[in-house]
Order: C-alpha cells, then sequence, then structure tokens
C-alpha cells in the first residue's frame, strides 16, 4: 500500500512543461553556447559522463572541433552574432556561457555578453527551446557603478533582464570571480548573498548540471562562491527539490 502523505510530498512530473516532460523521459539535449572557453570545455566533458544528458557543443571555428572529438562531443559551428537558430531544432536546452573575454573592449562586450545572448533567447523562443541557462556574474545589473567591470556588468545585467521577461524557463546563475583551479564540490548560493566571493570553473560546471536536473530552479536567480554546502544541497536549499521519489 502507498502512502498518500509521501506522493503528495513531491510535485506532479506530469505538471511539467511538455519539453521538460519529455527530456526527464528521454534525455536531456544541450546546447552549450560558448563550449570553446573555460567553463564551457569542463561542463562539455561533464555533461557527456552525466546521465540522462546529452550536450551538443557550439563553436566559432572548425579547428576546434578535435577537442570536442577527444571528448566525445558533437561540435556545431556557428556564430552566435550572426544566430544559431539552426541548430536548435530537437533541442531541450541551452546553457549561455559564451563571454568577450577579459582583453577586449566594451564594444565587444556589448556584442557578445549582452547582444548574443539576446540574440540566442529570441532564437530559443522562435525555435521552440524552452529551457535557457544563462551564466551571468554576481553584480551584474543595467545600472552597475563597478569601478573596474562596469560596462561588463551592466551588459551581463541587461541580458539577465531580458531573460526574465521572455517568457523561457530560464535559470539565472551568477558566480563570482572564477578561478582555475580544482573544484572543492561546495558552495555558497543564495538568490542574494549580499557579499563577493571566487568559485572555481569546475564547480561552476558542476552547478550547471545540477539547475539543468532541478526543475524547481526555473525562474530563479541563483547567487553562488565557494562555500561549506555540497553543490547539490545549496541548489536545493535555495530552489527547492531534491530526489524525486522512485517509480512504485
Amino acid at each position: 500500500m502507498i502512502c498518500n502523505e509521501r506522493i503528495e510530498a513531491f510535485p506532479i512530473i506530469n505538471s511539467l512543461p511538455f519539453h521538460l516532460l519529455r527530456s526527464t523521459t528521454h534525455g536531456m539535449k544541450v546546447l552549450i553556447a560558448g563550449a570553446n572557453g573555460k567553463v564551457g570545455t569542463i561542463l562539455s566533458g561533464k555533461l557527456w559522463s552525466a546521465h540522462g544528458i546529452s550536450p551538443v557543443a557550439l563553436i566559432r571555428d572548425p579547428l576546434q572541433q578535435m577537442k570536442f572529438t577527444a571528448l566525445g562531443v558533437p561540435a556545431v559551428t556557428g556564430d552566435l552574432e550572426e544566430g544559431v537558430g539552426k541548430y536548435l531544432t530537437g533541442l531541450d536546452a541551452v546553457v549561455f556561457t559564451a563571454g568577450s573575454g577579459g582583453h577586449t573592449g566594451p564594444e565587444k562586450t556589448t556584442d557578445v555578453d549582452q547582444d548574443a545572448a539576446i540574440r540566442l533567447i529570441k532564437d530559443c523562443k522562435e525555435h521552440g527551446v524552452g529551457r535557457f541557462v544563462m551564466i551571468s556574474a554576481l553584480g551584474a545589473d543595467p545600472n552597475s557603478e563597478s569601478a573596474r567591470i562596469q560596462h561588463y556588468l551592466r551588459a551581463k545585467g541587461v541580458a539577465d533582464g531580458y531573460l526574465r521577461s521572455s517568457g523561457l524557463d530560464y535559470t539565472i546563475l551568477a558566480p563570482g570571480t572564477l578561478l582555475d583551479e580544482k573544484g572543492t564540490g561546495r558552495i555558497q548560493a543564495a538568490e542574494e548573498l549580499g557579499f563577493h566571493g571566487f568559485l572555481p570553473r569546475e564547480d561552476l560546471a558542476v552547478c550547471i548540471i545540477e539547475t539543468l536536473r532541478n526543475f524547481y530552479t526555473l525562474g530563479k536567480t541563483i547567487e553562488i562562491v565557494s562555500g561549506a554546502d555540497k553543490i547539490k544541497d545549496a541548489i536545493v536549499e535555495v530552489a527547492g527539490g531534491g530526489d524525486l521519489p522512485p517509480i512504485l
């Protein structure tokens, strides 16, 4: 006999949007925009071995194909600034990890971190990709007064705002300053942390995977820095969710 209280404690899967229900049942096909970057490369490798998720790497240069072939991850070549709608049909989700890089000027930052992100959001709406995970930054704000990276944070803030009003099933992850060191598997997360911090890129990649797996993260902005909590637990603490009950 099944306890009714146990069933009611969990969300009904059939209440999910159809594209998410399909992904839960048959595996989620995810496009990684900015796959050749540091976070995108780590994420591609981790998603390849993640159960129930199939990554597709979006690259700009065909010469980058070899790296993803070695990872076992299929790759497509396209330019975010020109639009990549032709690659979106049949996908379940997009993760935007692209960035202009730390050595470009304000104009390129606007082109990639703001305008290319907005273009991809529009492409997702047009081609029926409902799930969008944006990698933003702690402090992103269209009106940022940062003395050091004001233009970057403003561009990120504009793109985040556009995503929130897009109607897509979005999650925005806003990490602190990213580090190349090995991940610890532990973070501190909140919708508003109230302070800055640091985060290894490897840990951010794991945060993205846990976000894709947890549909309670839809519609949330989650700020993340290194901390003491296991990554999955920290995401659940902010968004809710966790393990679904077994099918009986």
